[in-house]
């Protein structure tokens, strides 16, 4: 119960952050704390009434409910999916990489530092540049360029969410396995005649989740903000649109508090299960 009652608190405390920010753009127009607070208590009104929310659309006015669930559910669907896709695909090439030589390793860290300096729109270029010179050569469309209408595209907006975060999971699950294997545990386990790739598996990696956990917030934190820029330059109808097309302190709190919470329940689920493995592990 205890856990449960601190993570009711954090996602109140996170609804609340959102409808301060929410009123900001006010404040630094008006540069008047009356006007903010006044801003900050019409949005907070607004929500406990969502039925009521309006936005703009080809300058007219359209309940914001139910048309922001499809867009809403199409924006979460490339993010989780990106995530996702990202975590595994570091995990396994942190594990190949891992039994390679020392000098290689190196050379690949290297070559990661510069990638993950990247700006994002060259990578989303690239990615565009990519899927238009495969066309060309093999006259096989891996996916459209841009979506249209009512239109909906996957593979390229996936594919842009993914790389940046596959960069930055696999640096740190290299780096972090690499000071794992230089634990007394990890040379204790190859002693007793673990293979190299066993102890790996089974427990350097399981040693690193937890740091892994709270960088994953971060890195989940970097991929929201690359997803409004996914769907402006793909012309993407998401949950994004409601951001630059209404930018109305009510309608962004509403977007914000969206998109935090199926991922504050995911991160809440996962220090759940973290906390039992903890206490068995120091009951044991």
């Amino acid at each position: 119960m205890a856990i449960v009652r601190k993570m009711l608190i954090q996602f109140m405390l996170t609804v609340v952050s959102i409808i301060l920010i929410s009123g900001l753009p006010v404040l630094f127009l008006t540069k008047s704390l009356p006007l903010y607070w006044g801003k900050v208590k019409e949005v907070g009104t607004s929500l406990l009434h969502p039925g009521h929310l309006e936005y703009i659309r080809y300058k007219h006015s359209r309940p914001l409910f139910p048309d922001f669930v499809d867009p809403y559910f199409y924006s979460l669907i490339i993010l989780l999916t990106s995530f996702i896709l990202a975590f595994f695909l570091a995990q396994l090439l942190a594990w190949l990489t891992m039994i390679l030589p020392e000098q290689i390793r190196a050379a690949i860290k290297n070559l990661l530092t510069f990638l993950e300096s990247l700006p994002d729109l060259l990578v989303f270029a690239l990615v565009q540049i990519f899927i238009v010179f495969f066309y060309k050569q093999t006259n096989i469309l891996l996916s459209d360029v841009a979506s249209v209408g009512e239109q909906r595209i996957y593979v390229i907006p996936i594919m842009c969410m993914t790389i940046l975060p596959l960069i930055y999971f696999y640096k740190m699950m290299v780096l972090l396995s690499e000071e794992e294997s230089r634990k007394p545990y990890f040379e204790f386990s190859r002693a007793k005649g673990l293979r190299k790739i066993y102890v790996l598996l089974f427990h350097v990696t399981r040693n690193t989740h937890e740091t892994l956990f709270h960088f994953s917030k971060t890195v989940l934190w970097f991929m929201i903000s690359n997803l409004l820029l996914v769907e402006w330059i793909f012309n993407i109808n998401g949950i994004t649109y409601y951001l630059y097309s209404d930018f109305r302190p009510e309608i962004m709190a509403v977007v914000l508090i969206f998109i935090a919470f199926p991922f504050f329940v995911f991160f809440a689920f996962l220090e759940f299960l973290l906390s039992i493995r903890i206490r068995q592990e120091v009951g044991a």
